[in-house]
C-alpha cells in the first residue's frame, strides 16, 4: 500500500508540476511591472520572482492565490529594499561580518544557478534504457492494488439486539439475492447516515481502505454474490458488483512516467558527479590544525561528589 500511495504522490507531485508551469506560462506580466511603491523604493515582479525561488515550483501557484501572503511578502520585500539602502548610505556593505555574510550569500545563490546550468546543458541521452532500468528495480511500485466496487445496507445495534440486527440482516440479504432493487432496500432498511446521498453504493476502492472484517468478506465474493458481516458499526449485508484485479502495467503503459523519472534521475547523477569530481579533487586540503583552533574548549566538568557512605543504625 505504501508503495502504491509513494507511486501515486510522485505521479501526482509530477502532474501539478507540470500544471503549475503551464499556469505561469499564462501570466504575461512584464517583469519590470511595479507591485508597490513609497517615495523610497519600489517592488516589481521581478523582485516578487526572484523571493519565490525560495518555494518549492508546485507550491508556487497556492502562494500567488493567497492575497495576504502575497501582501506580506511584498511588504517585507519593501522594507528589506529601504533598510538595505540605509545600510549602504552607512557604508555597512564594507563591515568584514557583513562583507562576509554577502559573500556567502552570492556563492549560494550562485551555485544554486550553476546546478540548474549543468541540468539543461546536460548532453541528450536515451532516456529509454534508464527508464526500463528503473521499471525492472522498482516493479513492485509499479502495481496496483485490486478495486472493489460494492454496495451494503449497515443494521446498527443501537436500540435493538444484536440477534434482532441478525435477523434483519438475513431478512436484507434475502431480498438481495432475490434480484431486489439495491437503492430502495438500502433506503429502506440501512442505518448509515450517508445512506441518502449514496443509497449504499460504495466508491471503488482497493481493500486496504476498508474496515478489516468488511474486507475479507468481500474479498471472498464473487462480482454478483452477497454476505453477512459484522463489524464495530454493526451487521452489514455486502454485494460484491464489480472487482478489477491486481494489476501491474506493462512497460510501455507507464513509458511516460519512466521517461520522466529517467530524465530526474539522470539530470540528479549529472549534477552528483560534478561535485563529486569537486570533492575528490586532489588539490583539496583541510587545514586540520587551523580547524582545531576555532573549536570551541568546553570547561571540564567536574566529576561527582563521592556518595556519603551510609549511616549506621545504632
Amino acid at each position: 500500500m505504501n508503495r502504491t500511495r509513494n507511486l501515486y504522490r510522485v505521479i501526482v507531485g509530477a502532474v501539478a508540476l507540470a500544471l503549475t508551469s503551464s499556469i505561469f506560462a499564462q501570466i504575461v506580466v512584464p517583469p519590470d511591472t511595479v507591485l508597490a511603491f513609497n517615495a523610497r523604493a519600489k517592488i516589481t515582479y521581478a523582485d516578487l520572482l526572484a523571493d519565490m525561488e525560495r518555494l518549492p515550483e508546485e507550491n508556487r501557484i497556492e502562494f500567488l492565490l493567497n492575497e495576504k501572503r502575497v501582501a506580506a511578502v511584498i511588504e517585507n520585500l519593501l522594507i528589506n529594499k529601504i533598510m538595505s539602502a540605509e545600510a549602504r548610505a552607512s557604508g555597512l556593505q564594507d563591515n568584514p561580518k557583513a562583507a562576509a555574510e554577502i559573500r556567502n550569500q552570492t556563492e549560494r545563490v550562485l551555485a544554486k544557478y550553476r546546478r540548474e546550468e549543468l541540468e539543461t546543458k546536460a548532453p541528450k541521452i536515451d532516456l529509454f534504457p534508464l527508464g526500463r532500468e528503473i521499471y525492472l528495480t522498482r516493479l513492485k511500485d509499479f502495481e496496483r492494488q485490486a478495486i472493489y466496487t460494492s454496495w451494503h445496507t449497515l443494521i446498527k445495534t443501537q436500540g435493538r439486539t444484536l440477534e434482532s440486527a441478525r435477523e434483519i440482516a438475513k431478512l436484507v440479504k434475502a431480498k438481495v439475492d432475490a434480484g431486489g432493487p439495491l437503492d430502495q432496500i438500502a433506503k429502506e432498511f440501512s442505518n448509515d447516515e450517508s445512506v441518502t446521498a449514496n443509497s449504499g453504493y460504495i466508491t471503488p476502492t482497493p481493500l486496504s481502505n476498508l474496515d478489516r472484517e468488511f474486507a475479507n468478506v468481500l474479498e471472498k465474493l464473487k462480482e454478483g454474490e452477497s454476505g453477512i458481516v459484522e463489524t464495530d458499526y454493526g451487521v452489514h449485508v455486502v454485494r460484491l458488483l464489480k472487482m478489477i484485479p491486481r494489476h501491474r502495467p506493462t512497460l510501455e503503459e507507464v513509458k511516460p512516467y519512466l521517461l520522466a523519472e529517467a530524465d530526474k534521475v539522470y539530470k540528479v547523477r549529472i549534477v552528483e558527479d560534478h561535485l563529486k569530481s569537486i570533492r575528490t579533487d586532489p588539490t583539496l586540503k583541510f587545514e586540520k590544525e587551523v580547524l582545531k583552533q576555532i573549536r570551541p574548549k568546553l570547561p571540564e566538568i567536574p566529576p561527582p561528589p563521592a556518595a556519603a557512605p551510609p549511616t549506621r543504625p545504632f
